[in-house]
């Protein structure tokens, strides 16, 4: 995997003494807390709901206690996609930093993350930050399993069931697009066919993503259960 194994044993971490280095260790402090505005927790609103005063876990693993609005499955897939997005900062230290969390021995997680020389805010592994100063958020729902789990999942909540079977002209708008453009379908087509009718309208594009209000549309649905009406706009990423 491609990660720092060098040291055995973790050092306690302690602010750097470079002023510079040093303000955005303060800086640092402040963005873990869970109720600073611009917690990392709160990009993830929609899907997890952040249990006040109660935590969960221990040692530089300890979180704050939470619900998941995503089904188990879901849940799996969301931790998935956040190792595979990682842009900011260097690939190693994700990896090292996802080695850390899997590692059930805490001297061992915090000697792997010593390796690389990379510093706990807090003493806890939500938040970290390299050599160059360079931080590292690391979700809750990364570290702990939820307190528990919804019966439905996420992307079946609030879809409409009973809907008017009847043609449609919507609107499609893509990043890769220069204007937008009309596609005919229909409330009981799936959204797999109405990807399929995007891409041919759409050439060299082999693959998309639709969504409609912010929400993103899944193939195995149908367009009614999106209460989509004539003349709406859907999102087509490609």
């Amino acid at each position: 995997m491609g990660i720092c194994t060098n040291k055995q044993y973790a050092q306690a971490s302690e602010p750097p003494q470079n002023h510079r280095q040093n303000r955005l260790y303060l800086n640092y402090q402040q963005l873990a807390n869970i109720n600073h505005p611009l917690n990392v927790n709160h990009k993830y609103n929609n899907y997890f709901h952040i249990i006040p005063d109660t935590t969960v876990g221990k040692g530089i693993k300890m979180t704050n206690q939470y619900t998941s609005r995503l089904s188990r499955e879901e849940w799996l897939e969301k931790r998935k996609e956040f190792w595979e997005s990682r842009v900011e900062g260097e690939r190693v230290y994700w990896q090292s930093i996802q080695k850390a969390i899997e590692e059930q021995d805490e001297a061992n997680a915090q000697a792997i993350l010593n390796a690389c020389d990379l510093k706990l805010v807090n003493n806890s592994i939500q938040l970290l930050y390299d050599t160059s100063m360079h931080k590292y958020d690391v979700p809750v729902f990364m570290i702990n399993e939820p307190q528990s789990f919804p019966s439905t999942k996420f992307c079946d909540a609030g879809l409409i069931q009973d809907f008017q079977e009847t043609e449609l002209k919507i609107k499609v708008r893509s990043n890769k697009l220069p204007q937008d453009f009309e596609i005919v379908t229909h409330t009981n087509q799936s959204v797999a066919d109405l990807k399929t009718k995007v891409q041919e309208s759409s050439p060299g594009i082999d693959q998309c993503r639709l969504f409609f209000k912010g929400r993103e549309m899944k193939n195995h649905h149908l367009i009614g259960n999106y209460q989509l009406k004539d003349g709406e706009m859907v999102q087509a990423f490609m």
